[in-house]
């Protein structure tokens, strides 16, 4: 098995086999050649061992024998993804030691302390988390566009809200966390993502809105999203989905002919659907609607 294998395939079996993964990752680290393939390797293993698993110790052991294959050079790929492991293993003096290798950019930085605020938040440190979180958007706020921690900002955004909506119940203090990262993953998308990334911005802030019982605004969000759709492409899949968002904001408005009338269009647009899993989880998403 080739390195590249072993992360596809880990990836895609993380969440259902987290134990069997692990196994395979650790077993896997002599596959490791450079640093651009140390850096995805290290990323899954923080995610599958220290996020799902919570053993900091192991992922960061992991990530240190990882590591050493690479050496120095062509450092920067994976010197970040061994910051926020040994951050995560509350190695404070060893992520600064290898940030320092990271240079003085504003934006790598930035890079380190969203993962470890995403990785706080996976260990149930809310308080850690939201902290920290909000320290790190609020400098990558200041930063002009066009530096390199805007997909990152993005992207941990959206896991961040994404994770608070995924919950049955959340504090207040969770649901702010959740509506402030709504935001601003729309925001940092829109910077560095396409018209996809700008409607399923939107889909969040839809689902984010409708369960804070701001239902106009998951409405708006919703229909915004649809046209984007229309203006641009073709995108079947997240159209069914967004229908049932729309849906659900209707009902929370009162509009029964309009959330019938979502409802009905998801249903034909999942019809199409050829695969399982997508069919799977439209049907647990629409049992939330209905």
């Amino acid at each position: 098995m080739s390195l590249n294998e072993l992360i596809q395939q880990g990836w895609g079996a993380h969440a259902d086999k987290t134990a069997e993964v692990a196994d395979k990752l650790e077993a896997g680290i002599d596959l490791v050649e450079d640093a651009q393939g140390a850096a995805g390797f290290m990323n899954l293993v923080n995610h599958t061992i220290g996020d799902h698993l919570g053993d900091r110790a192991r992922a960061l052991r992991i990530n240190e024998a990882a590591a050493a294959r690479v050496g120095e050079t062509d450092a920067t790929p994976h010197w970040l993804q061994l910051a926020v492991s040994r951050h995560l293993a509350d190695d404070a003096n060893g992520a600064k030691e290898v940030e320092a290798k990271l240079g003085d950019d504003a934006s790598v930085a930035i890079r380190v302390g969203m993962l470890v605020a995403q990785g706080r938040m996976h260990a149930g440190d809310w308080d850690a988390a939201a902290t920290l979180y909000g320290q790190n958007l609020a400098a990558a706020e200041a930063l002009p566009e066009g530096n390199g921690a805007e997909r990152a900002v993005a992207v941990v955004s959206n896991n961040m809200a994404s994770e608070v909506l995924a919950m049955d119940t959340f504090n207040e203090a969770q649901g702010a966390l959740m509506a402030k990262a709504a935001d601003a993953a729309r925001t940092f998308w829109l910077r560095v993502g396409n018209w996809v990334n700008d409607e399923r911005s939107d889909y969040l802030l839809s689902g984010v809105n409708h369960k804070l019982g701001k239902h106009e605004d998951a409405r708006v969000h919703a229909e915004r999203a649809l046209q984007t759709i229309a203006d641009n492409g073709e995108e079947k899949v997240d159209e069914a989905f967004l229908h049932l968002a729309r849906a659900a904001a209707c009902r929370g408005l009162g509009d029964e002919e309009a959330y019938a009338a979502s409802i009905d269009t998801a249903k034909t647009l999942a019809a199409g659907f050829d695969n399982a899993g997508l069919t799977s989880w439209f049907e647990e998403e629409l049992a939330k609607v209905v």
